[in-house]
């Protein structure tokens, strides 16, 4: 990937990371965005739970632990040890889950401006509902078949 036109310096600074942590956050939004126009509202949410310390709750990450897809997992599953785990762990997994493409780097760098906190993909799995609010993110996930509170 050519990054020469990507402003890593300037985002180090606006968003108070090492390189190395933004090609992390680019990983996760390779691996939880449903589409590309989402790329940038997925790395504000990252970064507005990173804010406000709470955990980031990436299903990707529990995936990355586990070696292998699945396309539900189990409150068992976001019990697993490991530094991975950002349903036990706050902040940033200790590294990259995926290469990041050009775009999510992109992303990473320069996110949305958003308050949002919560994403669920949606029933068709083309796109996420996006939202600030707790009870609207239960709202949709109980709309999108998903009944576990997370």
């Amino acid at each position: 990937i050519d990054t020469r036109e990507l402003d890593f310096q300037g985002a180090q600074g606006r968003l108070n990371l090492t390189e190395y942590e933004l090609v992390t956050v680019a990983s996760l939004v390779e691996k939880e965005a449903a589409n590309p126009e989402e790329r940038s509202i997925i790395a504000s949410v990252i970064y507005n739970r990173i804010r406000l310390g709470m955990p980031l709750q990436v299903d990707a990450t529990v995936q990355y632990v586990l070696g292998k897809p699945k396309e539900d997992l189990s409150l068992d599953d976001l019990e697993v040890e490991s530094p991975y785990n950002t349903y036990k762990k706050r902040g940033l997994p200790p590294g990259p889950i995926a290469s990041p493409s050009r775009e999510s780097i992109r992303a990473a760098l320069e996110p949305a401006a958003t308050d949002y906190l919560y994403y669920v993909l949606e029933s068709d799995s083309k796109e996420h509902f996006f939202t600030d609010d707790y009870d609207e993110f239960l709202e949709a996930k109980a709309e999108a078949g998903d009944e576990d509170e997370r």
